[in-house]
């Protein structure tokens, strides 16, 4: 049964990574059918967790039911009788968010890695493609968008696009490559598994698409998680001459990388992408950033008290709801989040919603300290670091930011789990440890990061939200 559920796992991360891809390049007649393309796997995965008993109902779990329920009654208060827009907002809001916990339970620490060099690893050929893109014509079949719609992208700068590599739109990379950033770093520092050359292969990889993605998004997240990286390293036991090496590689990767001609040619364009927002705010590129940071806070203040009591339905915010609605894609409501949960959901309702994210991610972020403190472990710090803004207040509605979202907060719960912890049943065993020639009835070891051994051996030592009609 384990085994299923991680498969399930897996194929729900594989499509998070492609689903852009099969809707602008393999099918794109159905590019909008698509945009569910996970929800049967989360639909197998329920089932699954129901029978094995792995869909803990803790007080979170209870939340996202008693929200759901509440916003469907508010919406039918609110006037607003359209049962798929209603359904369609119920998806976006709470239907992933259980999947969470099923991650944080199914999987080990062990299986948390896997996935994570997974996902590093395929920022060699993601990177790849976005050079690829970031170099040809705007209106190049490798270019197009959803639905293969031809400058169906983001403008950038200097006649390009913003490369979304095998998303959709480049809102994939500005969650992608801080998950892989978090992933490098644990690697880095010695806790992972890789080889050096492909480690090497996979840092160089990210440090390319930073500038190449001309998105000041992708830049800042991903420096965020390197931020926090050379905050942990003290703390996670990088102390004196072992700090050196994870450093030593960094200035390596990062003295390989300037000399290239496309990180060169990449972090020019980069450079107007920069003038052109610093033109828009008079001459300061930050003051755009720092705008838009305040805009999150105040403006959330102005739609509570302009939203109706019970709001005008969940789900009538999302571009897919106005179609439903009005024949047209737009915002009918707001175009950020906050202001749209609370147009959706009314006063009370939108303030309980984002109430359960702002715990969820004071939650997360304690579990998170405590692991670096107690057991040296900085991999969820650097999870969270790569997850806190999209589940503060990410915008939900485009299928990217909240499967991202969903992955990261699951995989951080899942790097929580020591070895000993899961209890595996013998036949899964195999695959769930470190060492396939043992014996499955074995007990396991309790140390989170070494190989499991029997006992009768002796312990071993060291070892932007304006994408196109079709993003939502």
């Amino acid at each position: 049964m384990d085994r299923f559920l991680k498969i399930l796992i897996w194929a729900y991360v594989v499509l998070l990574l492609v689903e852009g891809a099969l809707r602008k390049w393999i099918f794109p007649g159905i590019a909008e059918p698509l945009l569910i393309v996970r929800d049967p796997v989360v639909v197998g995965i329920y089932i699954l967790a129901l029978v094995r008993g792995s869909l803990p109902l803790n007080g979170f779990v209870i939340s996202i039911l008693g929200l759901a329920v509440a916003s469907v009654i508010s919406s039918l208060l609110g006037g607003m009788s359209n049962a798929l827009v209603i359904a369609y907002g119920v998806r976006i809001n709470y239907f992933h968010l259980p999947l969470i916990w099923v991650m944080g339970t199914v999987l080990t620490r062990r299986d948390v890695e896997l996935l994570g060099a997974f996902i590093l690893l395929s920022a060699i050929p993601m990177t790849f493609l976005m050079v690829e893109q970031f170099s040809s014509p705007m209106d190049a079949w490798i270019n197009k968008g959803v639905g293969a719609d031809e400058g169906g992208q983001i403008f950038g700068a200097d006649g390009r696009i913003r490369p979304p590599g095998t998303f959709a739109f480049i809102t994939g990379p500005q969650l992608y490559f801080p998950f892989c950033a978090a992933f490098f770093f644990d690697q880095v520092a010695g806790h992972g598994r890789l080889k050096w050359p492909l480690l090497v292969g996979a840092g160089i990889a990210i440090l390319v698409a930073l500038p190449v993605s001309i998105s000041r998004t992708v830049m800042l997240a991903t420096g965020i998680v390197g931020a926090v990286f050379v905050i942990t390293l003290p703390f996670a036991g990088g102390k004196g001459i072992k700090m050196l090496k994870p450093l030593l590689l960094l200035g390596i990767v990062a003295a390989v990388v300037t000399q290239l001609p496309i990180f060169k040619q990449g972090s020019m364009v980069f450079g107007m992408r920069w003038e052109t927002a610093a033109t828009a705010t008079e001459g300061d590129g930050w003051a755009d950033v720092v705008d838009r940071t305040i805009s999150t806070i105040t403006n959330p203040l102005y739609y509570a008290m302009e939203a109706p009591l019970f709001g005008r339905g969940i789900g009538v915010g999302s571009n897919v709801g106005a179609r439903l609605l009005s024949g047209q894609v737009g915002f009918l409501l707001a175009e950020e989040e906050y202001g749209k949960i609370y147009m959706e959901l009314g006063a009370i309702v939108g303030t309980g919603f984002i109430f359960l994210r702002l715990f969820l991610a004071g939650y997360l972020a304690l579990r998170s300290i405590r692991a670096l403190f107690e057991n040296k472990d900085a991999l969820p710090l650097l999870l969270f670091s790569a997850t806190c803004v999209p589940l503060v207040n990410g915008q939900w509605a485009p299928p990217t930011v909240l499967g991202f979202t969903v992955v990261g907060s699951g995989l951080l719960l899942g790097a929580l789990n020591s070895v000993k912890s899961l209890k595996p049943a013998p036949e899964l065993a195999p695959i769930i440890t470190f060492a396939p020639a043992m014996n499955p009835a074995l007990p396991v070891a309790s140390a989170l990061r070494l190989p499991i051994i029997p006992k009768t051996v002796s312990k071993q030592r060291g070892t932007s939200v304006h994408e196109d009609r079709y993003h939502r």
